[in-house]
């Protein structure tokens, strides 16, 4: 993994149930300076999709859950079981969520007279608000509007700190050593000579945090507001078409491919990434088929001009500490015989 890459792991982009091509919702995320990774729901069927990717139950330590329809959270029981089998998993993973995930969680380990070797910790809410936060980064929930209490998270890194220029202090005669690690920290220091020199001088600009934004089921892509302006990210469902949604005849509380790409393009984010999507929609491309993936990427590129990608199972996205966001690999779908 390059320096400094987040990459995101589409483990199932459907809506609803699984096709043949594509399985439930789930995303894993990893960083480069960490070892353990997270995980935004799990649909039935997750931990199939964790196996057939690099991604390491014993390394999973936070799960996020969006809501509590099925095709989001059905997976977990399976995937906190499984974990627990497996050597070197007896670090604690937290499930934050909406209230009732851990009476969910809870009542089918019961049931199943499961025991666990590690310990998992509920975080509940049913507002938005800040639900995690250490000195790398801040996870805050965001209240949407779906059928039932629906989430989506920010992910919003802190800045770092410039980088040493090595070169500038080595010009002055100082040598590699305590002193170099003082003036990397921004200390003063004073020389043999006397002299003082301020370390702030030879730290170059702060590194701005990433900021992504992943939506839970919605269909009012705005109720992300402020949080989303200058996102250098926006991953969301895009479960329908304008035309679909409007000849359904049952109230879909989702957004259409066209309303995400315009609160993407008007808030200014930098990549849009569209997931969850019908089931209706087949990954043939012929923009000719109403029932193609194609006509759906197309209602959100007429509205939005940076870079768009519609997700596929196992796609690997990785974003740059610049926001520069590229799809390092795709699995090529090849349909049974």
């Amino acid at each position: 993994m390059a320096k400094n890459e987040l990459k995101l792991h589409f483990l199932g982009t459907s809506a609803g149930s699984p096709t043949i091509e594509r399985n439930v919702t789930a995303l894993g995320l990893t960083f480069e300076q960490k070892s353990s990774w997270y995980l935004f729901d799990a649909g039935d069927g997750t931990q199939q999709q964790i196996l057939r990717t690099s991604l390491s139950l014993p390394r999973l330590d936070k799960i996020f859950v969006t809501h509590m329809h099925g095709d989001h959270c059905y997976g977990l029981p399976g995937i906190l079981t499984s974990r627990g089998l497996m050597s070197g998993s007896e670090g604690k993973v937290t499930i934050y969520g909406p209230k009732g995930i851990q009476k969910f969680i809870e009542t089918i380990l019961k049931l199943s007279y499961t025991k666990l070797k590690y310990k998992i910790d509920f975080v509940e809410f049913m507002e938005g608000g800040v639900v995690y936060e250490d000195d790398n980064e801040t996870i805050t929930s965001v209240k949407l509007s779906h059928d039932v209490p629906s989430f989506g998270y920010v992910l919003e890194e802190k800045d770092r700190v410039g980088s040493f220029d090595v070169v500038k202090a080595k010009e002055l005669g100082i040598k590699p050593g305590p002193v170099f690690g003082k003036l990397s920290r921004g200390e003063r220091i004073t020389l043999e000579d006397g002299s003082v020199i301020d370390g702030q001088d030879f730290i170059g600009p702060a590194k701005k945090g990433r900021k992504v934004v992943i939506g839970g089921d919605n269909d009012s892509p705005g109720l992300f507001s402020e949080k989303l302006q200058d996102a250098d990210l926006f991953v969301h469902e895009a479960t329908h078409t304008i035309e679909v949604q409007e000849n359904l005849t049952w109230s879909a509380r989702h957004s259409t491919a066209a309303s995400v790409a315009k609160t993407a393009s008007e808030k200014s984010v930098s990549n849009l990434i569209l997931t969850h999507v019908s089931p209706r929609f087949s990954l043939r491309v012929d923009e000719s088929d109403a029932n193609s993936v194609s006509v759906l990427r197309k209602e959100a590129a007429d509205n939005y001009d940076g870079e768009l990608y519609l997700a596929q199972d196992f796609d690997c996205f990785a974003l740059s500490r610049d926001g520069e966001l590229t799809l390092e690999k795709r699995k090529v779908f090849k349909k049974r015989k």
